[in-house]
């Protein structure tokens, strides 16, 4: 509906300005002249209004959208259709006009045209065709088969068979732990005889709401999960965020102690709530902790406010730090809409990915941040690169709207080429690129350009279905998870693999 209103008005538009264009180039009257381009002026008007309203500019003025219309897309999939109907339809007025003078001539031109129009209209149908035949042919989702890897790497599968894995963390022994966001298990793989692939697996803690956060510390585990409902919302379903420890007492395997260090979290729904966990070089745990989307928050005046809670003060949308006993919470970052997960390098340095609205389609919004103590990313204010009087920082990188940055490392292992280390990679849930077909991962580094330190970011590994969680293993292999599948699909079920390197450099 929105994409017909739009036509329909950039339609309207045209007319008016093609029309007062015509009467102007007809009139003779210097008085009559001027007033014949009014209708052009209108047509201008409103689609010089339409255009900005529907841009990233308005975005960054008003903090979201007045007509919430992805530009790009609808240029190339109406304009282009509007303005071939438009010389389609000029063509035909021409041809009948010119047939007032030489009829034969006019008339074999169009029946010329329009076998020519038939011939065309079948080729294109025929691509079509093969186009989709060919679309069929390959897997719903990938696999192993279809992952790519740079020269040298080797992809294999470490688990499969595994139900939505969303988290990953290694303990002190090498144990792989993952979490089921949907299930609400915390599972435990092993590689008892160091071939790479887990040989055992086994439920170390369960009944958790949406886990989607792991870190091992002290003989430890902590989750971030979703925690119970809330008992003072009178709304359904309003959950309260919350970190729990875990930890195996008598080396069973199972976790026997289970305690809440910190709740009362920011939770909207299973999308927006608390997310990836990790611990400085500080020793404090950082959350990261989504934000409402723009469509719930409230302008009065110059400050967002959600639920009447003022926007300086949310404890949410950000990275919030605590003590490892879940004391001392400080909102260490704010104007982050929905980051996943985050990850400090062996500089001290933090990183975290950061999903744009779904619903507001601006060009910015999925990025990879370089997050500074007591710093300001824009939300919900700007999305992308902001302007400089704002004074919030500018991500290091913006990702393909709409690529859903999801789980965070960084490579300080030493398996890898020497060109790895330091690297950022991120795991992208939707397509990286424009027109791919499948899910990536990308490394993020450091480049020098015209004497100048400058962030690039290049593909690293293609094909990969739904990857949500990353880690480095003991062993320097990178660990990705993958949910496939998941519950919408449950024949092809998720799966954990190992990227190893076993080139030379």
């Amino acid at each position: 509906m929105l994409n017909l209103i739009a036509v329909a008005l950039v339609a309207f538009s045209s007319v008016l300005i093609v029309f007062g264009a015509a009467d102007y180039l007809r009139s003779r009257e210097r008085g009559r002249k001027l007033r014949t381009l009014i209708p052009t002026a209108i047509g201008v008007l409103l689609l010089g209004v339409f255009f900005f309203f529907a841009s990233r500019f308005a975005a960054q003025l008003f903090g979201a959208l007045p007509i919430a219309l992805d530009l790009p897309e609808f240029a190339r999939t109406q304009l282009l259709a509007l303005g071939v109907s438009v010389v389609a339809g000029a063509i035909a007025l021409a041809i009948a006009w010119f047939a007032r003078q030489r009829p034969w001539l006019a008339w074999g031109a169009l029946a010329m045209l329009g076998v020519l129009a038939l011939g065309a209209l079948y080729w294109a149908s025929q691509a079509n065709l093969s186009a989709a035949a060919e679309k069929s042919a390959g897997p719903t989702h990938p696999d192993l088969a279809t992952i790519k890897a740079p020269k040298g790497f080797r992809v294999q599968t470490f688990a499969a068979d595994l139900q939505e894995p969303s988290a990953l963390a290694f303990d002190d022994a090498g144990n792989l732990y993952y979490t089921e966001v949907v299930d609400g298990h915390i599972v435990r793989l092993r590689d008892t005889n160091g071939d790479g692939v887990a040989d055992e697996k086994q439920v170390f803690a369960s009944d958790f709401k949406n886990p989607r956060g792991l870190v091992w510390r002290d003989g430890m585990l902590y989750v971030s999960n979703r925690g119970p409902l809330n008992p003072q919302s009178n709304a359904p379903a309003v959950w309260i965020g919350q970190i729990n420890t875990l930890r195996d007492t008598n080396g069973d395997g199972v976790a026997e102690e289970n305690k809440v260090i910190l709740d009362k979290l920011f939770s909207l729904d299973i999308q927006h709530s608390n997310n990836g966990v990790r611990f400085g070089p500080d020793g404090k745990l950082y959350i990261a902790i989504g934000g409402p989307r723009v469509g719930q928050l409230e302008l009065k005046g110059d400050t967002y406010s959600y639920q009447g809670q003022p926007r300086d003060e949310w404890q949410f949308a950000g990275i919030l730090q605590v003590d490892p006993d879940g004391k001392n919470p400080n909102l260490y970052a704010r104007g982050l809409r929905n980051p996943y997960d985050l990850a400090f390098g062996a500089d001290g340095k933090l990183y975290a990915s950061d999903n744009g609205d779904e619903d507001i389609p601006v060009p910015d919004g999925d990025e990879l941040e370089l997050i500074g103590q007591g710093a300001d990313y824009g939300y919900p204010y700007f999305f992308g690169i902001p302007p400089a009087w704002s004074k919030t920082r500018a991500p290091i990188v913006r990702f393909t709207p709409h690529a859903s940055p999801t789980g965070v490392v960084v490579y300080d292992a030493t398996m890898f080429p020497e060109a790895y280390r330091g690297n950022v990679l991120t795991a992208l849930y939707w397509h990286g690129e424009p027109g791919s077909s499948y899910r990536q991962i990308v490394r993020t580094f450091r480049e020098e350009q015209e004497g100048k330190k400058v962030w690039k970011t290049q593909s690293f590994i293609e094909g990969l279905d739904r990857p949500t969680a990353l880690a480095i293993g003991p062993d320097g292999a990178l660990y990705i998870a993958d949910m496939r599948g998941g519950k919408a699909d449950p024949e092809f079920t998720g799966a954990i693999y190992r990227v190893t390197y076993e080139g030379k450099e």
